[in-house]
């Protein structure tokens, strides 16, 4: 299911998570993903999503350690440089051509390399006594 909403609004926000619960009486996965440059990024994710102070790192634990009596797992995954269409549309040409060359694998990830990492995390068979965890894929520098 599909929600357009533009996540920079709390209103909005709980206008997403309520139209879901509508539909599907419970949401079972949460992936807090909002396409936008890293600032606002983490703002939007850590904030107005989850509600977490904006420390974007630690907020997998601290809502982990909260959340874990209730039998919800809380898990994070750092992709480092993502390539997408925000890049080029953001960057010069030539900023764009060396998007990604300062990291050890010399490239920026694809979405498709990091979306097995939410499959991996919303698997219970393979993952289901991991909480409190952030995958950080290589693109890091």
């Amino acid at each position: 299911m599909a929600v357009p909403a533009d996540l920079g609004f709390d209103k909005n926000c709980k206008q997403v998570v309520d139209d879901i619960v509508k539909v599907y009486s419970r949401i079972d996965i949460l992936v807090n993903n909002a396409a936008e440059q890293y600032e606002s990024s983490v703002e939007v994710n850590a904030y107005l999503i989850t509600q977490q102070p904006r420390v974007p790192l630690w907020l997998s634990l601290e809502a982990s350690l909260q959340l874990v009596n209730k039998g919800i797992r809380v898990n994070g995954v750092a992709p480092g440089l993502i390539w997408t269409p925000l890049i080029p549309a953001s960057f010069d040409k030539e900023k764009t051509a060396q998007f990604g060359n300062d990291v050890p694998m010399k490239r920026a990830d694809h979405p498709i390399e990091v979306a097995p990492c939410y499959v991996f995390l919303a698997c219970n068979v393979c993952s289901s006594y991991i909480t409190g965890q952030v995958l950080h894929l290589m693109a890091a520098s």
